[in-house]
């Protein structure tokens, strides 16, 4: 299963729209992780959450938490050392291969592809397209993929309001 997410600041203000391969919005993630307070979160398009991503502040290593609906706690663990950039999921096992700054990685269960990430820029912002191979990582791909990509690029700014199909009209100085 193909997901797009198109990150840029034309977005409808507080939401990234998650496509899926026919262009059909199935997902919205909100929020931001400027702050050791903040999560992400991964809601269906009727409002429903189907799982968030925060910091859990665990001093020299950076770790964050994915809590999906009827899943088991996972974390996300970045080792950093002058050699590599190593990123391992707990629970499921994942580690990340590739090169995340240069935004072309893949999710690894042993030498078992379970998806790829790739980072396309155009004039309008960053492009993400996830291929998952199965449908129960969807939530935990697409959480750690924007995850990833906030490392990397300039933040955005994703409040949690307001809410889908209200437009707003914001004019910027």
């Amino acid at each position: 299963m193909r997901y797009l997410l198109e990150l840029n600041q034309k977005q409808e203000y507080g939401q990234i729209p998650v496509a899926d391969q026919n262009g059909k919005i199935c997902y919205i993630i909100q929020g931001n992780l400027d702050n050791p307070n903040h999560t992400l979160y991964l809601k269906r398009t009727n409002g429903k959450e189907i799982g968030r991503l925060y910091s859990d502040g665990n001093g020299l290593i950076s770790s964050f938490t994915i809590d999906v609906v009827n899943h088991s706690l996972v974390k996300v663990k970045r080792l950093n050392s002058r050699l590599t950039n190593l990123f391992y999921i707990t629970r499921l096992n994942y580690l990340v291969s590739g090169s995340i700054k240069n935004g072309s990685y893949k999710f690894l269960s042993g030498l078992k592809k379970i998806a790829i990430v790739k980072t396309d820029m155009n004039k309008l912002g960053v492009i993400l397209t996830c291929d998952i191979l199965r449908p129960e990582d969807v939530p935990f791909i697409l959480l750690c993929a924007t995850l990833f990509t906030q490392w990397h690029t300039t933040p955005l700014r994703l409040p949690t309001f307001p809410p889908i199909g209200q437009k707003y009209n914001v004019k910027f100085n």
